[in-house]
């Protein structure tokens, strides 16, 4: 792992554990993509126990949100891994940026009241608000440095020098 730009730490939870979990929550969407649907909303009428309707409109749209998260998965693995800092740091600032829209997002959906009762959320919740805050802090502070430098390294693994 010491090959990469990225510090150890940052690596394993932005190259390893969220790949991870893009990945579950990629497999677990395409095995049943009505209940991923449903579950974006916690507590509503059309809870995952009820009939709601689920339109081909509503299949397509969650079909390539799993999508993304394959893509997502991959590109994570990819800039994480990369021995340029530039393709490491501009990978977390889009993703960081992205953060804020996801959980903007889910906001959205959610409403006010649910978005600031954490009692209400369910674990599609608390991955769109929880995971996603957790996830933006830690790569805004990679970015900043606080986690340690991104920084060239050479094939053994030890800082370029300029």
């Amino acid at each position: 792992m010491a090959r990469t730009t990225l510090p150890t730490f940052p690596l394993i939870v932005f190259g390893v554990i969220e790949p991870a979990l893009l990945t579950w929550a990629y497999i677990e969407g395409m095995c049943d993509p009505r209940l991923y649907f449903l579950k974006q909303v916690p507590n509503t009428t059309g809870s995952p126990g009820t009939a709601a309707a689920f339109s081909p409109e509503a299949l397509g749209v969650t079909l390539q949100l799993l999508n993304v998260w394959l893509l997502l998965a991959l590109m994570a693995v990819v800039a994480c891994f990369s021995r340029d800092p530039a393709t490491a740091k501009g990978y977390l600032l889009a993703v960081a940026l992205a953060d804020w829209g996801h959980i903007y997002a889910t906001y959205r959906a959610i409403g006010a009241d649910v978005f600031f009762d954490p009692s209400q959320w369910n674990d599609m919740v608390w991955g769109g608000i929880g995971v996603s805050g957790v996830l933006n802090v830690l790569r805004w502070l990679t970015l900043l440095g606080v986690l340690g430098p991104v920084v060239a390294r050479d094939t053994d693994g030890k800082r370029k020098t300029p």
